[in-house]
């Protein structure tokens, strides 16, 4: 008779995160693997490629007759929020983490535990993930290939790779703001004057620039979260989309900030009204014009 229970790897990898992204398990059973599988699960978020490796290993387990499990997996915040720990906020992730749950309640008990990335077996699940990512890249399966005959997909895939649009910082922030607990919820309600360190090669780009008065400074907040997709506004009760409202925590954490121009000493540019921390990527500034003034706005 063939023993019920099982213990399960898991691994998801995204490419640019959110980008192209696979997962990938391995189900053994008396220490003898009994599955491999991998797939891909088109653009995700590292942490939808973890609950998908999750949920497709738990379905796999479950259809082969499993009713025990234990789940290892490298990501702490995946294991904590099916253990319960950890409240699930986001709501894509809310979604997976249903369908993961429906399927716990059809098995007898699982349990979840975290490894680390060295694990021998999870090391296995990450090689698998990204070899399924390089089929993908190489045209082995097209991205969204998924979408029935004769019926109209969502956007022009052909347009661009999404997972291929390459940014390059031109300069550096220094603030006396270390942590973003230590910034002001709006630049310009602060008096706080910091520099932007302009790298040498974009010296020339900054000729001319003493001239203006007020610049629109775009950030690359390095360290914000990139999984969440609404987000309740200081002062409201109510979630909204982050496309939405200003929060720093979005897929592609893109700051504009509107800045008064103090000082220009060479490649260094002193300026207020600037919420970014210590060592934040600048991407691109522009002068703030007339044009960007809208009248009449609600």
């Amino acid at each position: 008779m063939k023993d019920t229970s099982a213990v399960i790897y898991t691994d998801g990898a995204s490419r640019g995160n959110p980008g192209n992204s696979a997962w990938a398990y391995i189900i053994l059973n008396n220490g003898i693997i009994e599955t491999r599988n991998s797939g891909f699960c088109e653009f995700a978020t590292n942490n939808q490629a973890e609950y998908s490796a999750v949920i497709n290993a738990l379905s796999d387990a479950q259809k082969q007759g499993f009713k025990d499990i234990l789940l290892y997996s490298d990501s702490q915040l995946i294991v904590r929020q099916l253990r319960g720990e950890y409240k699930v906020r986001d709501r894509c992730l809310r979604n997976l983490y249903m369908k993961a749950n429906t399927i716990i309640k059809k098995l007898d008990s699982v349990s979840f535990e975290n490894v680390p990335r060295s694990n021998k077996n999870i090391s296995i699940a990450d090689r698998m993930c990204n070899e399924t990512l390089d089929r993908v890249q190489k045209g082995d399966k097209k991205p969204f290939d998924s979408v029935q005959k004769g019926t109209k997909k969502p956007f022009d895939t052909d347009a661009f790779k999404r997972d291929e649009i390459t940014l390059r910082p031109v300069g550096i922030v220094k603030s006396s703001y270390s942590t973003p607990g230590d910034a002001p919820r709006q630049g310009r309600l602060s008096e706080q004057v910091s520099e932007i360190h302009i790298f040498p090669e974009y010296k020339d780009a900054l000729y001319t620039i003493e001239k203006c008065r007020q610049l629109v400074v775009f950030c690359w907040f390095d360290r914000a979260e990139r999984t969440l997709l609404r987000a309740t506004p200081p002062g409201h009760d109510k979630e909204r989309g982050v496309f939405s409202i200003r929060s720093p925590a979005r897929p592609n954490p893109i700051a504009l900030e509107l800045v008064d121009l103090v000082n220009v000493n060479g490649t260094i540019l002193t300026v207020r009204g600037l919420d970014a921390i210590d060592n934040t990527p600048v991407l691109d500034i522009k002068p703030f014009i007339n044009l960007d003034t809208i009248q009449h706005t609600k």
